[in-house]
């Protein structure tokens, strides 16, 4: 920084910008405390409009806002993830469902290519590269589902996902080939038109990508919060 936003649609721009700010790691620690104030004089605007993107951003669990304390960006904790991880399973499991019914041939077309990226990122071993293009499956397979609801509340999870991998920017995701593949199954099943197997495809993946992160903080089936340091990996999408 210093970045100033563009005055044409300041509520937006602030919101979009921010988001990015703390999602990507960058400059903002988990727990951290953000300073309005500051934000405010280094991007040039006043500080309506940055609450009004941190009003969106608590909604969808980016940062949290603690009264007379201030902005903190919110430190993924092992309940919360799992937390986030279930309600995935049934928003992504029903987005599945309705893709393999209303895909467009220009959708799957570019579901297809995403694909064919996400084995090449596996073949050279760039393990950043492959799993922003799986998201990216996931956020088109939302929008394949023909759903402005669904899109917009899977949007928030996989928001989530990137800040949490954020992070933990040292702990690479694992089971990526068996990711990928599940990800070519779950492509198939949509081509086929074949709502039923496409849900339990998709709720199957994350239902996996959940056990592993219980297995790996060694939690019960009723997680309760312990050290965020312990998680290792999943994200991997």
């Amino acid at each position: 920084m210093p970045h100033k936003l563009n005055r044409s649609n300041l509520s937006e721009d602030a919101y979009t910008f921010l988001r990015d700010l703390f999602v990507n790691g960058t400059r903002y620690n988990p727990g951290d405390k953000i300073s309005v104030e500051e934000l405010s004089r280094e991007l040039g605007v006043s500080r309506t409009p940055l609450w009004s993107a941190i009003n969106r951003l608590e909604a969808e669990g980016i940062v949290e806002i603690a009264p007379r304390l201030g902005v903190f960006l919110i430190e993924y904790d092992p309940e919360r993830v799992l937390d986030i991880y279930v309600a995935r399973e049934a928003l992504e499991g029903m987005a599945a469902r309705l893709a393999a019914e209303n895909a467009t041939s220009r959708q799957l077309s570019s579901l297809k290519a995403n694909l064919a990226q996400q084995k090449q990122h596996l073949k050279r071993g760039e393990l950043d590269e492959y799993h922003a293009a799986a998201v990216n499956f996931h956020e088109q397979l939302a929008r394949a589902a023909g759903s402005v609801t669904l899109e917009r509340l899977l949007g928030t999870v996989f928001a989530q996902i990137r800040a949490m991998r954020a992070q933990r920017k040292n702990s690479p995701p694992m089971h990526l080939p068996h990711s990928c593949t599940d990800h070519e199954k779950l492509l198939s099943a949509i081509e086929k038109r074949d709502p039923d197997r496409a849900e339990q495809i998709a709720r199957s993946h994350i239902r996996d990508l959940t056990s592993q992160v219980r297995s790996e903080i060694s939690l019960p089936t009723s997680p309760r919060k312990r050290n965020a340091s312990q998680l290792q990996s999943n994200s991997s999408s």
